[in-house]
């Protein structure tokens, strides 16, 4: 309910971006009501005036239509759509309210209240009923609210500042359309600030707060989509509607991003506890996609910088990272037939701050160059259960394991941190059992002895703990000929459980 409120409140900002956008503005807004009560709002409108080639709406109001579902509404005080020679300009006037309320499993109510500003808004539809193109202009957009919560007050303010895009709609006859949408920012940014009393017993008079701050410049969303004509219902039939046809992707970038925020808190002793933090980023970026191949979502960022002080700590959590980066890819649709997934990760360029270093390396034992880490992994396997299905994991003592693995491909596994070095490939096959798989993996390592010497030098392992995790290492571990600190290992998985390391069996 969250989403859809949402969702619904930035289209009706929007304006007039319907189904079916005709050349009227009486036809426009049939068609954009419509839409609402299709998505389960019940829509009432406070006053209608048509006069000229206008059309003027005064008091429109968006309710949930579900008895089960949390009460969420949405009010525009106006809306006036204009003729203006083929095309059709709406404008948003007036602030817009939405409200949404429900009861948690304590009984407690519990709820949000936005209010969103628009001034100069403006949305202009040109094209056929068959193919349109809707292009908009805010110069800004301004969200506050807060939670309904009778303890803590919670303000929420976000500012949006010079948002362009348009959005385009093509209808076939057999009623499968495609929209495509794509919009900027300037800039972006966010503040929230939460104070109420502690909830730790014995802490009476006590007062607990948070506030942060967030800029971001330079926005960017992009995407398309694809629905299939007829009833289906992707919130209720993800699969069916999955398999007629329905896709969708977007991506979401940021250029220069930074925050702070600042915690005060007491602790179970009565005693005040603070703390603060800041962080910056050059770049990131957000990337889903989701059609009958799968579902994939990326997502990376790029100069990021993080510091946090406490009153708990004794020094500084501060570190760097040149580049961060992750993609999750998976099946969608159940099926017996193999499928594929993937899973990678990368983090480059790892530095800590000195303060940390100093803490557990006074005497400069380790190399402190920047630490890297790489898992790539691919394979197939079979979706038993879609994990979009509404029913997932219900109705079960037991569910049966949603996804199987057939097969699994690392294609790269290394670590790079503390002048060692580790790098792991392989590949792997299952059956009916993943316990049980048949393949190999081999690995090559370097620097490790160095490194367990350093660690035993500096009095952080035990000189009795290292000699037992030598003894492991050898069983695992072979050296590589004229590589005195470099070691090389080969793990062979046979039918039946059965596993060999360098050709010595180990279960």
């Amino acid at each position: 309910m969250f989403r859809s409120l949402s969702t619904s409140a930035i289209a009706l900002v929007l304006g007039a971006a319907p189904v079916l956008a005709d050349v009227t503005p009486a036809q426009v807004w049939d068609n954009l009501r419509q839409g609402y009560e299709e998505m389960g709002y019940q829509v009432q409108v406070g006053d209608e005036q048509a006069s000229g080639d206008s059309l003027t709406l005064s008091d429109i109001t968006l309710r949930s239509a579900d008895a089960d579902a949390a009460d969420a509404s949405i009010s525009v005080p106006g809306l006036v759509l204009q003729q203006q020679g083929g095309d059709v300009r709406s404008v948003v006037e007036g602030p817009i309210s939405t409200q949404m309320r429900d009861t948690d499993s304590d009984g407690e109510e519990v709820g949000f209240a936005l209010a969103i500003e628009v001034p100069g808004n403006e949305i202009i539809s040109s094209g056929t009923p068959e193919e349109m193109e809707h292009r908009f202009t805010m110069p800004t957009l301004t969200v506050e609210g807060r939670a309904l919560d009778t303890t803590n007050e919670t303000p929420v303010k976000v500012t949006v500042t010079d948002i362009q895009g348009r959005q385009t709609s093509r209808r076939a006859a057999d009623g499968s359309s495609e929209q495509s949408t794509e919009a900027t920012a300037a800039a972006a940014d966010l503040s929230i600030t939460a104070e109420g009393p502690s909830e730790v017993e014995g802490a009476s008079g006590a007062t607990d707060s948070f506030a942060a701050t967030v800029s971001i410049k330079d926005l960017a969303v992009a995407g398309t989509g694809s629905a299939p004509g007829g009833e289906i219902d992707f919130a209720s039939q993800p699969e069916a509607a999955l398999a007629a046809g329905f896709a969708g992707q977007g991506t979401f970038t940021m250029g220069a991003l930074s925050g702070s925020f600042q915690s005060s808190t007491t602790d179970e002793e009565g005693l005040g506890q603070d703390s603060e933090g800041s962080f910056a980023a050059d770049k990131a970026s957000v990337a889903v996609a989701i059609s009958d191949d799968g579902l994939t979502y990326e997502a990376s960022a790029a100069g990021i910088e993080t510091r946090i002080t406490s009153s708990e700590m004794p020094f500084p959590l501060a570190y760097a990272v040149e580049e961060n980066a992750f993609r999750l890819a998976f099946p969608t649709v159940a099926s017996q037939e193999e499928q594929p997934f993937a899973l990678s990760y990368a983090l480059k360029g790892l530095t800590l701050d000195d303060a940390i270093w100093q803490s557990f390396d006074p005497e400069n034992s380790l190399p402190r160059d920047p630490a890297n880490l790489t898992l790539d992994l691919e394979g197939m396997a079979v979706l038993a259960q879609s994990f979009l299905n509404p029913d997932f994991a219900e109705g079960e003592e037991t569910p049966q394991m949603p996804m199987s693995p057939r097969s699994l491909t690392i294609n790269d596994l290394s670590l790079n941190a503390l002048g060692a070095n580790a790098e792991l490939d392989g590949q792997l096959t299952f059956g009916d059992d993943p316990s049980q798989p048949v393949g190999t993996i081999t690995g090559i390592f370097s620097g490790i002895n160095g490194l367990m010497d350093n660690l035993v030098a500096m009095g952080l392992v035990p000189q009795q703990q290292l000699m037992g995790a030598r003894m492991m290492l050898a069983m695992f571990a072979r050296p590589v000929e004229g590589q005195p600190d470099q070691l090389q290992t080969e793990l062979k998985f046979v039918e039946g459980g059965s596993i060999y390391a360098n050709g010595q069996q180990v279960k």
